[in-house]
């Protein structure tokens, strides 16, 4: 998480633009559109009945979002293939099909902005996150993804906000560790060393022996406040924790390579900006 990737081929933001990019686009053309009469067609049956069934006896309808939802499954199915893959070019392409057919749907809103977090496209994924809250979703990963979002573009204020929202939404310890880390990052980025080492202390309180993504980055961020106390040591020691865990987010293997780098651990540092470009769209 809160990674800043380099330049890359980004798809054009024109979901008509970027679906017609793809090679496989007059193939999914055809599929979508025989989803869309095929459900329109149901539908209309439901308003006019060619066996006038007993209004008064006939079964509740489903909505229309739902007959969308199952008929588009391959596709979000095929969309998270593709992030498992860090294929985010073509899990977009897919997620941005769902929404078009079902616009209303908070998840494929939800789904696209995890993908605009992983390419660093943040202002993107503020704008998908918002849509979920708009939505009625307001869970508390959505706010955690919208206080990496805004912290990332450096709105720090709307991202503490929303830091705040994750933890008192978190019906989870892995969610309230998550949330506490998140927040440890936001002050680690501003500067306030003290609070950012006492959110980041409480997420490895709460998870003892903690192997876990999220503990990863919160003796990553310890590391990062270490440092800039001047107790390179201490940076050390927290850094070396981090990579023994591991994480998916690049930016943590890319500080740290540099850091390594700097205290003359040659081999330490090509092994962790290594894992860097295979993290990063585009890497090995």
């Amino acid at each position: 998480m809160y990674d800043t990737y380099p330049d890359y081929d980004i798809p054009q933001k024109n979901i008509v633009q970027r679906f017609f990019g793809q090679r496989w686009s007059a193939i999914l053309l055809e599929i979508v559109l025989t989803i869309v009469i095929t459900v329109a067609a149901g539908s209309a049956f439901e308003f006019f009945d060619p066996f006038e069934r007993d209004q008064a006896t006939a079964e509740p309808t489903a909505s229309v979002t739902e007959p969308f939802r199952i008929a588009l499954l391959p596709f979000t199915e095929r969309g998270i293939a593709h992030i498992q893959k860090r294929e985010f070019a073509a899990a977009e392409a897919m997620v941005d099909l769902a929404i078009a057919v079902a616009p209303e749907d908070a998840d494929y809103h939800a789904l696209r902005g995890y993908v605009n977090l992983q390419t660093g496209d943040f202002p993107d994924a503020q704008v998908d996150f918002r849509r979920v809250v708009a939505l009625g979703q307001t869970d508390s990963n959505t706010h955690a993804a919208l206080c990496w979002a805004y912290g990332e573009t450096g709105d720090y204020a709307t991202a503490m906000r929303h830091c705040d929202e994750a933890l008192v939404s978190a019906q989870s310890l892995e969610a309230h560790a998550i949330a506490l880390e998140n927040r440890c990052w936001v002050q680690v980025e501003m500067g306030k060393w003290d609070a950012a080492a006492g959110d980041c202390l409480a997420v490895l309180e709460l998870l003892p022996a903690c192997q876990q993504e999220v503990c990863a980055l919160a003796h990553y961020n310890m590391g990062r406040i270490m440092l800039a106390q001047g107790d390179e040591d201490l940076a050390l020691r927290q850094f070396n924790l981090a990579i023994h865990i591991g994480s998916a987010y690049p930016e943590m293997y890319l500080a740290i390579a540099e850091f390594y780098d700097r205290l003359g651990y040659a081999r330490a540092a090509a092994t962790s900006y290594g894992r860097y470009r295979s993290l990063t769209v585009g890497g090995a």
